[in-house]
């Protein structure tokens, strides 16, 4: 199971709280940054895995409703444009990193709470090689809740001893995973790694390499 973002790539840039206030002030709504990046995290991490949406904006438009403004159409689609102008792209490793992984003929799995309108395109090949894309509306659940790793395992038919969670967040990815009885590796580009991971790697690609040497050692994977 891969973690998404900063494992397997991330935006090129974000839509900062400020800067989308700011938008939407100079369109006359006075939507200011604090409020802003409550109600828009609100509907990524819990109205998203309930209801799900499937576009920019649908995702913006229910922030909208949280904070009781009426947005025209107009600027929806125009701060949606700046959203998409934030694309998410893979790092340059991680196609051979998944194909390699896919090489040792195991399964494979995305998990990540926001929502696939914000990263699918930018998922290019590697999409292809991902038996599961669980998000937090494929889960119902944002990840910080270890139910969307039995998601992942119960739609695999994968026992937990025999999964391996690839990531950079030593709760989400790491805590989490191991709860469950999955092994883990840690994505650590500055710092130390968690003691509770099975081992650590620069980059995801050096991570598969790891699995790859407990594979020949006869290791369970």
């Amino acid at each position: 199971m891969f973690d998404l973002f900063k494992t397997l790539g991330e935006f090129s840039r974000l839509v900062t709280d400020e800067e989308a206030s700011a938008f939407l002030r100079s369109r006359g709504y006075p939507v200011y940054p604090q409020a802003w990046g409550h109600a828009f995290r609100f509907t990524v991490f819990v109205d998203y895995p309930r209801h799900g949406y499937g576009s920019h904006e649908a995702i913006l438009g229910r922030a909208f409703q949280l904070l009781e403004v009426d947005v025209d159409d107009g600027t929806t689609r125009c701060l949606a444009d700046l959203f998409r102008r934030s694309p998410f792209a893979l790092y340059g490793e991680s196609l051979e990193a998944v194909r390699r992984v896919r090489g040792l003929g195991l399964k494979t799995a995305i998990a990540t709470s926001p929502p696939s309108a914000f990263f699918i395109k930018g998922l290019g090949q590697v999409e292809g090689l991902i038996d599961f894309i669980c998000t937090g509306y494929e889960a119902g659940y944002e990840k910080s809740n270890p139910n969307m790793y039995r998601v992942i395992l119960d739609m695999l038919s994968v026992d937990p001893s025999e999964a391996v969670v690839i990531g950079d967040d030593p709760v989400l990815d790491i805590a989490n995973s191991k709860r469950l009885g999955m092994k883990a590796i840690q994505i650590v580009r500055e710092g130390t790694p968690s003691d509770l991971a099975d081992g650590a790697a620069a980059n995801v690609l050096e991570a598969v390499k790891l699995i790859e040497r407990w594979a020949r050692s006869g290791a369970p994977v």
